[in-house]
């Protein structure tokens, strides 16, 4: 009878082994709470950590990729993404970018400003992703990375809400009905 905690419910992503179909599902919690439109894995190199991406389908809201604690080895599971720092996307004016790790204690997520571990940034990541000053996109869903470039694509839907005072290189259009492609080549 009780709703009030019932938005920190939703926002998960889960791992269902199509392998195993009586196993239980399993929660990615290092993956942060939001709108995901999906999980897109950059390609895997054995010795590397596994890094994935992935949108924040609503208006005004984020970028985010994982990077894992662990390198990737032949016939590591999903496990492998219970460990590591999630990011938000800041993009600036002058095509750059940087990924601002959302961690305890770094970007202002500090006990001061509501966020006393890892637990508050992963069940809250939109307000982690506000405190440290990622740039708002227009509905970002789907992604794909080019698997010989290395480049990555983020679609952004739509945003009519954007004002022309909210406007920005990466978000150029007030009232945005027909979205753009957002496209960026890591360091």
């Amino acid at each position: 009878e009780d709703y009030r905690n019932e938005p920190n419910g939703f926002g998960w992503m889960v791992e269902i082994d199509p392998f195993k179909p009586d196993a239980a599902p399993i929660k990615r919690t290092h993956l942060g709470r939001f709108a995901h439109e999906g999980v897109v894995f950059a390609p895997v190199v054995e010795g590397k950590p596994v890094v994935c991406y992935s949108g924040d389908d609503a208006r005004f809201e984020y970028i985010y990729k994982f990077v894992s604690a662990k390198p990737y080895a032949p016939g590591v599971d999903g496990a492998i993404l219970d460990e590591g720092t999630l990011y938000v996307a800041r993009f600036n004016a002058d095509g750059s970018g940087e990924w601002l790790a959302l961690a305890p204690g770094v970007n202002g997520l500090t006990p001061e400003n509501g966020f006393a571990d890892l637990a508050d940034i992963l069940v809250n990541t939109r307000a982690a992703a506000d405190t440290a000053g990622a740039t708002k996109m227009d509905r970002p869903e789907w992604g794909a990375v080019d698997p010989h470039s290395g480049e990555v694509y983020f679609t952004l839907t739509n945003n009519t809400r954007r004002t022309e005072a909210q406007v920005d290189p990466v978000n150029p259009r007030a009232k945005n009905q027909f979205g753009q492609i957002v496209r960026w080549r890591e360091a």
